[in-house]
């Protein structure tokens, strides 16, 4: 019987602010003093190498080491907290997308007893700044964050999920996580005795935690 429901955060939970990328480019470009075009393609190339690198590794590189990649790439040197500092400075103005019905389910299920966390890779957004963005959305509602980030682990790796087993205090199998990557959410889940459910759009939420429990 599930007990607890650990949620994936972009396309689960959030989707993108329409006008992050573009900001965030904007910034990059300048401060790399490269065309738009070249720091959007590089923020890409690093991105689904730190995306493949989980899956076929399981471990996550820290904020600081994925923007070290990120200069690697673009042939600068520049101070990566400062650039970490205005990555921040991007998401509170830009921040991501949260339906009010996705909202009040989260609410719902708090109501119906059950226990919530959250378990998402995190590259270029610290799983600090998400966190504080989720509770001040969400309200007190999540028991913890588990973030690849901050924890060195990324999904699919075994070793993630055993993090939010351990933290839950409860069976494996009492568990759903909730998710929209088919191997990083629902295999990965599943690899350590976990329940899963995908979710095709975030709009769908409400449907693929009601099939699973």
């Amino acid at each position: 019987m599930i007990s607890h429901i650990s949620f994936d955060v972009w396309n689960t939970l959030v989707t993108a602010n329409p006008g992050h990328a573009p900001m965030r480019t904007k910034f990059l470009a300048t401060c790399f003093d490269r065309e738009e075009a070249v720091a959007r393609n590089a923020y890409a190339e690093v991105k689904k190498w730190v995306n493949q690198h989980a899956i076929e590794t399981g471990y996550a590189p820290s904020l600081s080491e994925n923007i070290r990649l990120l200069m690697m790439r673009c042939n600068v040197q520049k101070d990566p907290g400062l650039i970490a500092k205005a990555f921040e400075h991007v998401f509170e103005n830009c921040k991501p997308v949260v339906l009010d019905t996705t909202v009040r389910f989260v609410h719902s299920l708090a109501e119906d007893g059950y226990t919530l966390s959250i378990g998402s890779n995190s590259s270029f957004i610290s799983g600090t700044t998400m966190h504080n963005f989720l509770e001040s959305t969400f309200g007190c509602v999540f028991r913890f964050g588990i973030y690849s980030d901050l924890l060195g682990y990324a999904k699919p790796n075994e070793a993630f999920f055993n993090k939010i087993i351990k933290s839950c205090g409860v069976a494996a199998d009492n568990i759903l996580h909730v998710g929209d990557d088919a191997i990083g959410d629902l295999q990965g889940a599943r690899s350590a005795g976990m329940r899963g459910a995908l979710v095709g759009r975030s709009e769908d939420i409400q449907e693929a935690v009601y099939d699973a429990v």
